[in-house]
């Protein structure tokens, strides 16, 4: 197995890549393949009689519809803005030549036929046939560049609105939309780009007019779903200004709160001396409490990685720490607002009420762990051996 990243790149590459000499016509690229790659770009294409084609005759409606500005124009208006940068190179540049050159970055145009890649001599080259790069010439790309900057904007908050909401109605994003926008956008229109999104394999789902994040919808039962779903017009929904509620596009990204800082701080100084381990730890600790999972569940977020409780004060403290990262997490079923943010807003109710309780609460949480099990302190001995007794 490969180890080094370029040259797992670097393989990958020329997996997908014409080997031998590099052909820069579009004609003679399409013959040069098999019928099953040409059906298959017919197929991503939607070229209709394409099942009855022969091989000739799918190299031809190919090339017909690949230096077409108008269908040119609708494919590359969904590119990311990495896949712009590349685009605007290529049609400048003969060819990209770069071994390990990261395959997502032309792969969407390469399964569309824009792009071909050849290895050659032990080089690869990536380039635009010429037919592809007349039609493209015959295209606006500065007026084109301004409208796909305006697509890359509602992507970027249909994406960001799934990471913090996990679920909204597109007539409530519509709005937020709108509140920061320079141009106003309709449902119906957020609905389009929601669908390309979810055809270029974005984790989104769009059902009857309402938004969820996949890790929601995906695998959720019946009542999950409901939950959330559950009175989400008269819902109160945190909004931050745009620039933080774009940084939620980055599905990597969350909000680090003290509380998770002051946990990580704790468990790096006491129980883990893996810095990245334990960074992993907090993202999932952080997600699971976006979805309101269960304290044994953050529990067993430690377990699960072997982070192990030294003493009975560190289980405590842990729990401890938790409880507060839970109460301060933005959750999904509150419309992206905290525990904490939800009980300032109802006026009249017990600030404490509804907010997962510390220490008086913390031998009920560890007393979850099976009788059987491994103590949840680190001592090695079966929780009815320890504190379990």
């Amino acid at each position: 197995m490969l180890e080094d990243p370029r040259l797992q790149m670097e393989e990958r590459n020329i997996q997908h890549a014409i080997i031998g000499d590099v052909m820069t016509r579009l004609p003679e690229i399409l013959q040069s393949l098999t019928k099953s790659r040409l059906s298959s770009l017919a197929s991503v294409n939607q070229i209709s009689g394409r099942s009855k084609m022969k091989k000739e005759e799918l190299a031809d409606a190919l090339s017909a519809y690949l230096t077409d500005p108008e269908q040119l124009q609708s494919i590359v208006l969904v590119t990311d803005a990495d896949e712009w940068a590349l685009l605007e190179t290529l049609i400048k540049e003969p060819s990209i030549q770069e071994n390990a050159l990261p395959f997502g970055q032309y792969s969407y145009f390469m399964e569309r036929g824009l792009v071909f890649s050849f290895f050659n001599e032990g080089k690869l080259y990536v380039l635009m046939p010429e037919e592809i790069k007349s039609a493209a010439s015959q295209i606006d790309l500065s007026e084109l560049k301004q409208e796909h900057g305006s697509k890359q904007e509602a992507y970027e908050y249909i994406a960001a609105a799934a990471h913090l909401y996990g679920v909204i109605k597109l007539d409530k994003l519509v709005h937020i939309l709108n509140s920061q926008h320079n141009e106003a956008m309709t449902e119906e229109e957020l609905a389009k780009y929601a669908g390309e999104m979810i055809e270029r394999g974005q984790d989104i789902l769009l059902q009857d007019g309402i938004l969820f994040n996949g890790l929601v919808a995906n695998g959720a039962d019946e009542s999950k779903l409901a939950e959330l779903t559950e009175d989400l017009d008269s819902k109160a929904f945190y909004v931050p200004e745009k620039e933080e509620l774009l940084r939620y596009a980055d599905q990597s990204y969350f909000e680090m709160t003290p509380q998770l800082a002051e946990l990580q701080a704790f468990v790096l100084n006491n129980m883990c001396k893996d810095k990245e381990l334990v960074e992993y730890l907090i993202d999932d600790v952080q997600l699971a409490c976006t979805n309101k999972s269960s304290m044994q569940d953050l529990i067993n977020e430690f377990e699960n990685r072997k982070i192990s409780f030294k003493t009975p004060v560190h289980a405590q403290r842990v729990i401890s720490l938790l409880a507060e990262v839970y109460n301060n997490t933005r959750m999904w079923t509150n419309g992206g607002h905290t525990l904490v943010e939800m009980n300032a807003m109802e006026e009249g109710k017990d600030p404490k009420k509804g907010l997962v309780r510390l220490v008086e609460d913390n031998e009920n949480v560890i007393a979850k762990v099976g009788r059987n099990e491994p103590c949840p302190c680190g001592s090695g001995l079966k929780y009815k051996k320890c504190h379990g007794k």
